[in-house]
């Protein structure tokens, strides 16, 4: 069976999959002539005006491995063709086959990516996730790499030149995933191994408390990025924090922060895509941080086709529950995230993987969701793009050459802007 097929198979399981839906609802009701326009997510979204700007963060990611990876960058940039099983996005990135890191070209691109931010009115960029440096001390236990692309955002002593922010601001995101590994319920942090580096005994509570003392050394930079006066510090991967009590760990990384900078710290969750907030009810939930946010919606899982229909909808949906759950058990704000597309053809392997839908960018779709956002606020507003330049997913508003393949220039800043701000 070739792909087209394939596709064709899918989208009929989906539709089948509608009817009944429609179906059981309609049977329910009187009404002989039953319409798929009865059912409850079959609603429009409206355009939601706005009075005040809102506070924008996009994520920015390396790209290394799109540029240095011929497969990926070929599924990237190739025609569209669905009986030969090429189902990529056939764009092009206006900055071609770019670095961000310690060369020369990598500030290059990161100054024409700060102007476009600019364009966007976006306020801060998220930087690439930094993880911890398990075999150095404080100040030298994060990764060199992940800090040479942060120094170049703000004001420190580096192999680069600092780009010149202007107005627009960044603030860092943690890789927990990677600082966590090896953690579950059975073995907490609190009863994780010890490690020796220099001659120094550390459990892995204390390394947690001097990655976080490492990072908020950069909450002193003019451009770092505050909200209501608090440094904005995102956590990835913080369901990856097993620990007998996760107040007690929050608590004390507020407290270390705020003895160091003199600053009490923002500190926001990022949550899987599709989840529950309940499931984390031992993680961020009861750690309180202050907001959740959440991964890339346009990632609706492997396999699940049925969450294609009325995407929009469905995000809608999901965002209030949670919204309303977090804040009414727990006091935790909400922060909506918003994406223009998704794609997993691009990142797979050798061989692709087709079982994951593919959320091609639509202008429309953008700013249903853009609207979607603006409709589950969280009390303190803000709203999270992901991403900048995530072209491994196609995820990305960073520009395309507009005059190739599928190219759409600009406009997906223009959305961003247009969307989230006044003028």
């Amino acid at each position: 069976m070739n792909l087209k097929n394939i596709f064709m198979k899918n989208k009929r399981n989906q539709l089948f999959g509608i009817i009944a839906i429609a179906i059981a609802f309609c049977s329910c009701k009187k009404d002989e002539n039953p319409s798929i326009d009865d059912h409850p997510l079959n609603y429009t979204i409206p355009e939601v005006a706005v009075s005040t700007d809102i506070p924008v963060g996009a994520y920015l990611y390396t790209t290394s491995n799109i540029v240095n990876d011929n497969i990926r960058w070929t599924r990237l940039t190739e025609t569209f063709d669905l009986n030969t099983g090429k189902i990529g996005p056939y764009v092009k990135p206006e900055l071609d086959r770019y670095t961000l890191g310690a060369t020369d070209e990598g500030v290059y691109n990161m100054t024409k990516i700060v102007e476009w931010a600019k364009a966007g009115k976006i306020d801060f960029l998220i930087s690439p996730a930094v993880k911890e440096n398990p075999n150095a001390l404080y100040p030298m236990n994060i990764n060199k790499e992940d800090s040479l692309l942060v120094n170049q955002l703000g004001e420190h002593p580096s192999e680069l030149a600092s780009v010149k922010m202007g107005t627009l601001k960044y603030a860092i995101s943690l890789d927990l995933n990677n600082f966590c590994g090896g953690l579950s319920n059975n073995l907490l942090l609190e009863n994780a191994p010890t490690i020796t580096v220099s001659g120094t005994t550390l459990t892995r509570e204390q390394r947690l408390y001097n990655y976080m003392k490492r990072i908020s050394d950069y909450f002193s930079d003019e451009t770092y990025y505050h909200t209501n006066g608090k440094p904005v510090l995102v956590f990835i991967g913080a369901e990856r924090l097993y620990t007998a009590d996760s107040r007690k760990i929050y608590d004390n990384i507020r407290a270390l922060i705020k003895e160091h900078t003199g600053k009490d710290v923002y500190i926001i969750a990022r949550q899987q895509q599709w989840t529950p907030s309940a499931r984390f009810e031992y993680f961020f939930m009861r750690g309180k941080a202050d907001a959740v946010t959440m991964d890339n919606m346009c990632n609706v899982g492997g396999g699940q086709w049925d969450r294609t229909y009325l995407l929009n909808r469905l995000i809608n949906e999901n965002f209030k529950i949670n919204k309303e759950y977090m804040a009414t058990n727990y006091g935790v704000d909400f922060i909506p995230s918003v994406s223009p597309s998704f794609n997993n053809y691009i990142s797979s392997a050798a061989t692709p993987d087709y079982n994951y839908p593919a959320i091609y960018k639509k202008d429309s779709d953008f700013k249903e969701r853009c609207n979607v956002a603006k409709m589950n606020l969280g009390t303190n507003q803000m709203v999270l793009v992901e991403s900048f330049n995530n072209w491994m997913y196609d995820s990305q508003i960073e520009p395309t050459v507009a005059d190739y393949g599928n190219g759409y220039g600009t406009q997906y800043l223009d959305i961003v802007r247009q969307q989230f701000k006044v003028k």
